[in-house]
């Protein structure tokens, strides 16, 4: 597969286009990515990272903190804008491969599509939803959480990336 086909149709158009694309890409090359060992052990680091952030975060009370804000009007960073332009197709489909139920569940131009009643439905979330510390989170927050917190999701954020990068690589030696 071609690397700018890759990049030109993995990370442009909406939520729903980049889902399609995943599945697209799930369904070709899904058996191929998961027979990799490499591909097998980094998802499995990756799930290691989002368990440890996971539970920092719980420790933190992040959750009361963004369900307090998310059902303020207008509240919320898990906005519309988000599902659609901070998700990619490979994002997604390292959500697939790891046996995440992707799919859309909301589309009221509103909030996020991925977000669900419990929140995210991702274990594998965009850099900017790992990112985002608001202003609450880090006024509640003493400064060792936000610095374990930071760390907790550089680590993710760098085991992602590696998942990406090795999925684009078995990807670039398929033909077309």
């Amino acid at each position: 597969m071609d690397y700018q086909e890759i990049i030109k149709t993995c990370y442009s158009g909406d939520g729903s286009d980049k889902l399609k694309k995943a599945e697209r890409l799930a369904e070709e090359f899904g058996s191929l990515l998961l027979a990799h060992n490499s591909i097998q052990e980094q998802l499995e680091a990756v799930k290691a990272a989002v368990e440890e952030l996971d539970t920092h975060m719980g420790a933190m009370e992040m959750g009361i903190t963004c369900s307090h804000c998310a059902a303020m009007p207008k509240g919320g960073c898990c906005s519309a804008y988000m599902g659609h332009e901070n998700n990619d197709a490979l994002q997604l489909l390292m959500n697939i491969l790891a046996g995440v139920d992707v799919k859309l569940v909301r589309d009221d131009e509103v909030e996020c599509c991925f977000l669900g009643r419990t929140g995210c439905i991702l274990l594998f979330k965009p850099v900017f939803c790992l990112n985002y510390l608001c202003t609450r989170i880090r006024e509640d927050s003493d400064g060792n959480e936000l610095s374990l917190l930071e760390q907790k999701t550089g680590s993710l954020l760098t085991a992602q990336s590696v998942l990406e990068q090795r999925i684009i690589d078995l990807l670039r030696k398929q033909p077309v």
